[in-house]
Parts: C-alpha cells; sequence; structure tokens
C-alpha cells in the first residue's frame, strides 16, 4: 500500500519513502513505525503495541517510542503525530492512498481530518499551508543532521 502526503509518498509494504519522487533514506525502525501510524490512521496507537510490533526480537524501553515519533515529526512535522496523553499516539496529515499503476487514486477518510481529492488540491493546500516553509527548512536541518 502506498499512500502520499505532503510531498511524500510511503510505500508500506516495503517501507521505502519518496520525497518529490525521489527516494529518501529513512531507517527502517522509524519506517516501520511510519507503516504501523498510516495503516491504520482512525486508531490511537499505545506505547505497549508499538515496542511489540516494531522491536518483537527485544526488550526495549519506552523511549525508542519516543524517539521514533519524535524524529517522524521532525521529518514531516509536529502537526503529523498527535499524542494523546496515557493512550497513545495517531497519525494526523492528510493522506491520500496511491494506486499501483493504472489504479485510481483513493482518499483515506478519517473523521478529524480533511481527505485530499487529487493532486491539484494536494499543490493548492500545500502552498498555502503555514507550515510549508518550516517543512522545508526542519527537511533540511534532519536532512544534515542524520547524513540523509
Amino acid at each position: 500500500m502506498i499512500y502520499k502526503f505532503n510531498d511524500f509518498e510511503f510505500d508500506c509494504d516495503n517501507l521505502i519513502l519518496f520525497n518529490s519522487g525521489k527516494k529518501f533514506s529513512i531507517k527502517e525502525k522509524h519506517a516501520q513505525m511510519l507503516a504501523i501510524l498510516l495503516l491504520d490512521t482512525e486508531k490511537i496507537h499505545n506505547k505497549a503495541e508499538l515496542l511489540q510490533k516494531v522491536w518483537p526480537e527485544k526488550k526495549v524501553s519506552d523511549q525508542m517510542v519516543f524517539q521514533s515519533i519524535g524524529h517522524l515529526r521532525a521529518l514531516f512535522g509536529d502537526d503529523a503525530v498527535k499524542t494523546f496523553s496515557r493512550k497513545g499516539y495517531q497519525w494526523q496529515l492528510p493522506l491520500e492512498q496511491v494506486a499501483k499503476q493504472g489504479d485510481t487514486p483513493t482518499p483515506v477518510a478519517s473523521p478529524n481530518k480533511t481527505i485530499v481529492q487529487n493532486a491539484d488540491s494536494a499543490a493548492s493546500s500545500e502552498t498555502s499551508s503555514p507550515n510549508a516553509p518550516w517543512f522545508k527548512r526542519a527537511l533540511g536541518k534532519i536532512q544534515k543532521k542524520f547524513g540523509y
């Protein structure tokens, strides 16, 4: 399954992130966390679930979840992942399910989220977004810091 949000596309099956059509390096555990959040945007994912799904083979602290969520927020903006106190995390950015060759894109519905209907409306909402300049600066900092 491939999802599109902002300038990104994420292939949940292969854990590959694209930024403006170019492959974008992301650590495997962060990619797994992103896939979990994108595959069920209606659900609030608790720490125990995320730890079990992303790190099933080892015992790690809750700090690993906090770091991964922080990394995703640094990449996609603070509004990308919402924290529900004592409950967990939920994806917040509008998503569009990208069709595999020849299919039609399908908006992903969510009661609290705006649905992107097509590429034209996505482009206009990105340019009018007050977070667009901040996002570009933050992306540059992340790329520099993590060597992407």
